[in-house]
């Protein structure tokens, strides 16, 4: 698994910042969402993360908890660090 883009945005009349990653060359979205949810927490109760691919490419999205884009970037990358010493 390989992060494509990280990239936030504000959304209009609010004080929330959604962050978007994009992620390619996913071979298991089982995988990725067991390694999401252990860097992010629980959807619904630590977090309102959404994940939406198909195939190798995955995009994951949420508001809270808010990181910067260094920070986002960080976090992903060593939840996938599991995987790259399997792949």
């Amino acid at each position: 698994m390989q992060i494509e883009s990280t990239t936030q945005e504000t959304i209009n009349g609010t004080e929330l910042v959604l962050t978007t990653v994009v992620l390619n060359q996913v071979s298991s979205h089982c995988i990725l969402t067991r390694l999401l949810i252990n860097a992010l927490g629980r959807p619904g109760v630590d977090n309102d993360m959404e994940l939406v691919g198909a195939g190798d490419r995955w995009i994951i999205t949420w508001t809270h908890p808010q990181f910067t884009v260094a920070q986002t970037q960080a976090l992903i990358e060593k939840a996938l660090t599991p995987m790259a010493t399997k792949e």
